[in-house]
């Protein structure tokens, strides 16, 4: 149990105090106390727990709402963000399709195996030297059409055993299932995007005329305690698929 207003005092003074209660409440999170899709306390009760008014608690659980570290349902409450619904597995995904009413594409993994991190691998995953990593390749195809080959790199320091979960599941959130088998979840993903030529390998995978022109995403994947957790570069056929973003 949180101690309330004597640990919030213990804190910097110059924080707002809303943060300073949205601080602990991820704690609560990251600690495991509150598991993904767990209902939160109320307001008025949390209010009271941490001795602030029902407005600060409200604007801290408004502030991780937007990060998407809760969820809001009318009437219902406030839940611990997971990725285990039907829809949020998938809610980092932007490409959809030109011809097909599919929400989300169809996955299979070309290939998975692990090896000793490079330099550039080390440097977007924050590694030390000699840390190991998995390495991913997969095909996403909407109405039986491969248009997106994903090459992934994890880091394994705090999956242990996850080549072989991976291989046997095969899934196609693999944020679900980190989050499902070592309770880390994925709140934020940083993307870069740009177009490039197709090259013999991508051309082999996607089954396209290498030098045809791909949408490339390199993105990087973060935990709910901010570490970099995945690299993933997806190559996109963009004949058939577009990149859609809503800005609120």
């Amino acid at each position: 149990m949180p101690s309330g207003k004597a640990e919030i005092e213990a804190r910097p003074e110059f924080q707002p105090l809303y943060l300073q209660i949205k601080q602990l409440l991820i704690r609560r999170v990251l600690s495991g106390e509150w598991k993904p899709a767990q209902l939160l306390p109320s307001e008025m009760r949390l209010a009271e727990e941490y001795n602030v008014s029902q407005g600060t608690v409200r604007k801290a659980i408004e502030e991780m709402a937007a990060e998407n570290l809760v969820v809001r349902q009318q009437g219902k409450g406030t839940f611990v963000a997971t990725h285990r619904s039907s829809v949020r597995p998938f809610r980092f995904i932007r490409l959809k399709s030109d011809a097909s009413d599919e929400a989300h594409p169809s996955t299979r993994f070309v290939s998975i195996k692990t090896s000793t991190a490079t330099g550039v691998e080390r440097e977007r995953l924050s590694l030390p030297d000699g840390e190991r990593v998995l390495r991913a390749e997969r095909l996403r195809s909407f109405a039986g059409r491969d248009c997106i080959l994903e090459r992934i790199v994890l880091r394994l320091d705090r999956f242990p055993g996850l080549e072989d979960i991976l291989g046997r599941l095969q899934p196609g959130s693999i944020y679900s299932l980190l989050e499902q088998e070592y309770r880390v979840m994925i709140v934020r993903v940083a993307e870069q995007l740009r177009a490039v030529s197709a090259d013999k390998a991508d051309a082999k995978l996607l089954e396209i005329e290498a030098g045809l022109p791909l949408l490339e995403i390199d993105r990087i994947a973060y935990s709910l305690d901010r570490q970099p957790i995945e690299w993933r570069v997806s190559r996109c056929d963009s004949r058939f698929l577009h990149y859609a973003v809503e800005n609120t």
